[in-house]
């Protein structure tokens, strides 16, 4: 548990230091880095978990692109990178037709990772404020925080027990609530620099709503741990693990929370 306080201080100490430093092209860079990293990781697990052979470099270039696509061209256009992403791949059955073992595990990849992740870069590239995804992290992240807290003191009824014996109903019940709670704060205190109005009881709402799918978010990537038959992802983070386990519960929050900015508040 130290250690894990310690590298999620230091983990966002960094980020904080990245985004004065280097704006929102720093933000956009480090999310990118930490994709690659977990894609990776991803790809590992699924060489583990079976016969797949990901082309990992391909893949990891591909996602890189659609990563900053996401940031640097226009929002209208935001389905023009991965589409090429994957038009490039598809070129690849020409000379290495091995359609179960290379393409699907390497087009899972790249789509389950970086395209559902560049949606951060979206929500940066449409209101032009970093306030927007940090929020979301934030409130994402805080589910795991309830998540731990309540379940350990109040945790009765096993959640998912075949996929994740230590998550209870309780706890998640605890996350969700977190997830309100501090995206309501954080909206509050940072009022003035936020590019969009959000009203205390939608904000709660929405908070509430990613709190959720971040639960699931971090189920699927449980999901394919164990398929894989691994603890974490990986080891470069200590306490947390690997890239994939310090993101698994953003992958599933930035689609959905930019469709609730854009229809909701």
């Amino acid at each position: 548990m130290k250690a894990r306080i310690l590298s999620t201080v230091g983990l966002w100490g960094a980020i904080i230091a990245v985004i004065l430093i280097f704006k929102n092209f720093g933000g956009v860079v480090l999310l990118t880095a930490i994709t690659i990293l977990a894609q990776l990781e991803l790809y590992a697990m699924l060489e583990a978990g079976g016969k797949a052979r990901p082309m990992k470099i391909l893949g990891v270039v591909l996602g890189a692109g659609v990563m900053m696509g996401s940031y640097f061209l226009p929002v209208s256009g935001a389905m023009e990178v991965p589409a090429i992403a994957l038009i490039i791949l598809s070129l690849t059955l020409l000379q290495k037709p091995k359609i179960g073992e290379c393409f699907m595990p390497t087009m899972f990849g790249l789509v389950y990772l970086p395209f559902l992740l560049q949606f951060y870069g979206l929500m940066l590239a449409e209101w032009g404020s970093i306030f927007l995804p940090i929020w979301v992290i934030a409130v994402a992240k805080f589910s795991d925080v309830g998540g731990l807290l309540v379940g350990k003191k109040f945790g009765k009824t096993k959640l998912a027990p075949s996929i994740s014996p230590g998550k209870t109903i309780e706890g998640a019940a605890g996350g969700v609530l977190a997830s309100a709670l501090v995206g309501v704060i954080l909206a509050v205190i940072f009022q003035k620099v936020c590019p969009i109005p959000m009203p205390i009881f939608k904000t709660a709402i929405v908070g509430g709503v990613i709190g959720c799918v971040a639960i699931v978010s971090d189920l699927l990537e449980s999901q394919l741990k164990r398929w894989a038959g691994v603890k974490d992802s990986g080891s470069i983070i200590p306490g947390i693990g690997g890239a994939f386990d310090l993101i698994d519960s953003l992958v599933l929050t930035g689609p959905i929370a930019l469709i609730l900015f854009q229809y909701v508040f």
